[in-house]
């Protein structure tokens, strides 16, 4: 019997950008009209990575102002665990607010930058359909559902505008790390992470807003 042979391919070498925060997101930031500088968000970043107790209760801080529910509220501890804070139903919608929570508080936000950008812009894909009645488990993407006619007839331009750009430049860029070697460009910054992050949620808050749902969020029984 031939011996088989492995074929040997080049090692993988990755590195994050070197801009601490890319202007795409920055843009995209500026264009929530949140009060929160790109300056701020670096801090936030750089805090978390030496000193991950006080950055994450900054990122809460903040994230309490945007309202609806976030990482401040989405878990509950339950002796030795956290668990979701919210009905069954709603595990699809709040789910990846409880990735992101997973991937802030590990102990390598640099490498863990992707997978909150990820997890953040998912949020914003099962927002529109739970808005829209679209079952939660069509396999649609974020792309696909900005191209219905209900939403773009219901959400303002400028903000369809926004959902469409994050698509295009930030959640495409996270989602297809996989299938491209070239791995350093589906790479982010703790910074950048960060910022989607807070993108997502207040266009989450956007998005849920008219159901009434969780505007005033409270524990369910």
């Amino acid at each position: 019997m031939k011996e088989l042979r492995r074929t040997q391919f080049p090692r993988l070498r990755s590195a994050p950008p070197k801009q601490p925060l890319l202007p795409s997101i920055e843009s995209l930031l500026k264009r929530t009209g949140l009060a929160i500088s790109s300056e701020a968000v670096i801090e936030w970043a750089n805090t978390i990575e030496g000193d991950l107790l006080t950055g994450y209760r900054r990122l809460l801080a903040i994230d309490q102002e945007i309202g609806g529910v976030g990482l401040y509220n989405v878990n509950r501890h339950d002796e030795e665990y956290f668990t979701g804070n919210y009905r069954i139903e709603f595990r699809p919608l709040f789910r990846p607010i409880q990735y992101v929570f997973t991937w802030v508080t590990d102990d390598d936000p640099v490498w863990n930058a992707r997978r909150i950008v990820q997890d953040s812009c998912l949020h914003v894909e099962k927002a529109i359909k739970f808005r829209f009645t679209i079952p939660i488990d069509e396999n649609t993407s974020l792309g696909v559902l900005l191209r219905r006619r209900s939403v773009i007839k219901e959400l303002k331009p400028p903000f369809l505008g926004l959902l469409r750009r994050l698509n295009r430049v930030v959640y495409r860029t996270a989602k297809h790390s996989v299938e491209d070697l070239r791995i350093d460009a589906h790479r982010f910054t703790p910074a950048d992470a960060l910022a989607v992050y807070l993108i997502c949620r207040w266009a989450g808050v956007v998005l849920l807003e008219p159901t009434g749902s969780f505007n005033d969020w409270k524990r369910p029984d």
